[in-house]
């Protein structure tokens, strides 16, 4: 055992519960689920492991333990939404691990364009990952699995899509191993709001749904249905488009196409030189 998927957490359970300390269970209730998995954490320390956990409920002090993720959601658009600016609120409140339920957990699945734009966008998360609820006794069946929405919607577009973003996400690895190693070091989050990198720039607080991943990568995903382009605000630099190679200079807006295919993505200009052709050798695959 690798690691300790810490689910729930949010409390303990039981109105007559007392802690070792003498508290009542609602007296803890916000300490426990830093507590909770930090105890896993010590367990998998005292077995020569490191303290891997994944938790979906936090509190001041969580930051120094694990990952997270955003919990349990519908499969909608307006989840979706939240869900990415939960990522960002959790990242600018120092954490460094999360992700979410691609294209949500719970429910009705999701449309196949729900699904792959949810797919492009978590492939610039740092935890990459699908999920549902428990499902093996309905039919048809709700798992998130790409060849369970492929075959449940009969759009032939979901299982290609889904495979060139998850060799996408493969060819970004050392990107992102060097970019968690620098988060460590500097304390600034891998995925993090715009604000981070340009404070004095009034615009990026009012900006849509935008991200660094590191320090080369400004990710604008597409969070709405039937969006055949889509507004990107480019903060102060200059810029090049990972898809077509060509240079923006930032302190503006930019609309870009956005076929069912693709997710706006800039490279930061001065970047390695590398990543711009790993971008779009992955892309093009």
């Amino acid at each position: 055992i690798d690691g300790f998927k810490t689910d729930g957490g949010e409390h303990a359970w039981g109105s007559e519960l007392v802690y070792l300390d003498g508290r009542r269970g609602d007296e803890k209730n916000n300490t426990f689920p830093v507590a909770y998995p930090a105890a896993y954490g010590k367990l998998l320390t005292s077995a020569g492991k490191s303290p891997v956990t994944f938790s979906r409920a936090g509190f001041t002090g969580s930051q120094a333990h694990g990952a997270f993720w955003a919990g349990d959601e519908n499969s909608t658009w307006e989840a979706f939404r939240w869900s990415m600016n939960a990522g960002l609120t959790a990242a600018a409140s120092g954490i460094l691990y999360w992700g979410w339920d691609i294209a949500g957990f719970s429910g009705e699945i999701p449309s196949a364009e729900l699904y792959i734009r949810a797919m492009q966008a978590s492939a610039f998360v740092p935890i990459m990952q699908y999920h549902s609820e428990f499902n093996h006794h309905r039919t048809p069946s709700r798992d998130r699995t790409p060849w369970n929405i492929a075959e449940r919607t009969g759009d032939d577009r979901v299982l290609p899509i889904t495979r060139r973003f998850v060799h996408l996400r493969e060819a970004l690895v050392p990107y992102l191993e060097q970019a968690a190693r620098d988060a460590i070091r500097t304390d600034r989050p891998l995925m993090r709001p715009l604000f981070f990198d340009w404070p004095g720039d009034q615009r990026v607080w009012s900006a849509p749904t935008q991200w660094m991943l590191g320090d080369d990568l400004l990710i604008a995903p597409v969070l709405e249905p039937d969006a055949s382009e889509w507004s990107v605000y480019l903060p102060k630099g200059d810029w090049i488009d990972a898809w077509t190679g060509g240079a923006q200079t930032g302190g503006r807006d930019v609309t870009v196409a956005t076929p069912i295919d693709r997710i706006p993505v800039f490279v930061r200009a001065g970047a390695d030189a590398g990543l711009a052709g790993i971008l779009r050798g992955a892309l093009e695959d």
